[in-house]
């Protein structure tokens, strides 16, 4: 929800339209940082691979470089409006776990990897937005998942909501 929040604001500026591919678009920019977890899964594991290169602002920029130099090369016309908003959806992804991570998981070097491959740091506040504290290497069902991601849900889809309601209103 703050992805599509974060597109919703952007577009809103850029003056883009809210259609369906916005939307969609942003649902899916937002959430490619965590397809980590699904190279965990199938045996592609390191010492804290999670929220790692997928999750590092420098890889995300070059990532955005190359998808937009290949739109240019391609005489593709988008809408860069939209394309700024799924941007704003993907950054929105690392910037959210920094501000939810805190000193409980940052001390057992649970941060996020913001800048690598430049520098290793794992990056966590020391008062996060929401303290998220769960090991999610740990999880083994879908209720251990769920205990996990109900803070997140209870505190951040209602303002996420609220953000988005106001730039479809104003």
């Amino acid at each position: 929800m703050v992805g599509l929040a974060s597109a919703a604001v952007v577009a809103r500026v850029t003056g883009a339209p809210r259609s369906p591919e916005l939307w969609l678009g942003a649902f899916v920019a937002s959430g490619l940082p965590d397809l980590d977890l699904v190279l965990g899964w199938i045996g592609l594991r390191g010492p804290r691979f999670h929220r790692n290169a997928s999750h590092s602002l420098v890889v995300i920029g070059v990532v955005l470089l190359v998808g937009w130099g290949a739109v240019k090369l391609l005489a593709l016309s988008p809408d860069w409006g939209i394309a700024l908003a799924w941007s704003a959806a993907l950054v929105s992804h690392p910037v959210l776990d920094v501000l939810t991570t805190g000193p409980t998981l940052g001390a057992k070097d649970y941060g996020i990897g913001l800048l690598w491959p430049l520098h290793s740091k794992r990056w966590f506040v020391r008062r996060p937005f929401i303290d998220q504290t769960t090991n999610w290497g740990a999880c083994r069902t879908v209720g251990d998942v769920w205990a996990g991601v109900r803070p997140e849900i209870v505190q951040l889809v209602p303002l996420a909501a609220l953000v988005i309601a106001l730039t479809l209103v104003l």
